[in-house]
């Protein structure tokens, strides 16, 4: 027998493959549960039926519990659940010390870049008064030499 690579739909395959024989094994079950019950509620008493007859309800009521079990191996109910990768818990007290050391940063962040602000737009007022001082100045000079002409 020839190994088959494993693929990247092996997933997906398996899973279908599961469903297809759950409903096969579902659909034989089904159809020998009139045959088991009859067997198991036979009004003339077990005393009273043929050995090859009682050999044959044995067998049915056999294969049908093989069926479920099966079923069961099929879903793998007897395995232990697989416990899934949870992912790391912080407790509340600590998600509120990081909210608040985040928020401390902020506030420290905005306050740096309103200082820097404030900063540039004080330096640009500066030098728009030096501006038009030296305009100012330029314009008295202007006037003086016209006057002393």
């Amino acid at each position: 027998m020839d190994l088959l690579p494993v693929t990247q739909d092996y997933d997906a395959i398996s899973e279908k493959m599961r469903e297809f024989a759950a409903t096969r094994y579902m659909e034989i079950i089904g159809s020998l549960s009139g045959y088991v019950a009859q067997a198991l509620n036979d009004p003339d008493g077990i005393h009273d039926i043929e050995p090859g007859r009682l050999q044959a309800h044995v067998a049915l009521v056999k294969l049908q519990t093989s069926l479920i079990k099966e079923l069961g191996l099929l879903y793998r109910v007897q395995d232990r659940p697989q416990q899934e990768e949870a992912e790391e818990m912080i407790p509340a007290s600590e998600v509120a010390a990081l909210l608040a050391e985040a928020q401390a940063r902020e506030d420290r962040a905005v306050a740096v870049a309103a200082e820097a602000a404030t900063a540039v737009a004080l330096a640009a007022v500066e030098h728009r008064q030096v501006v038009d001082l030296d305009a100012a100045r330029e314009r008295v000079a202007r006037g003086l030499r016209a006057l002393g002409r």
